[in-house]
């Protein structure tokens, strides 16, 4: 997620606010300290965010 995050040279705080979370509660889902559980409309506002489609998202938040 982290590469993906870089990539389109956006903060952890924006795509944490751009998908209606805390940064803190993002970079523990980085961290692997607790497991994301978003909803649709979350997860479209990421794609967006990053630009990717669904298919290009991970199958989770931690860092590779």
């Amino acid at each position: 997620m982290e590469v993906l995050r870089k990539k389109a040279e956006m903060t952890q705080e924006q795509i944490a606010n751009g998908i209606g979370v805390t940064d803190h509660t993002y970079r523990n889902w980085i961290k692997g300290r607790a497991e994301a559980k978003l909803t649709i409309r979350q997860v479209k506002a990421l794609c967006t965010l990053l630009r990717v489609s669904l298919s290009d998202l991970p199958d989770d938040f931690h860092e590779e």
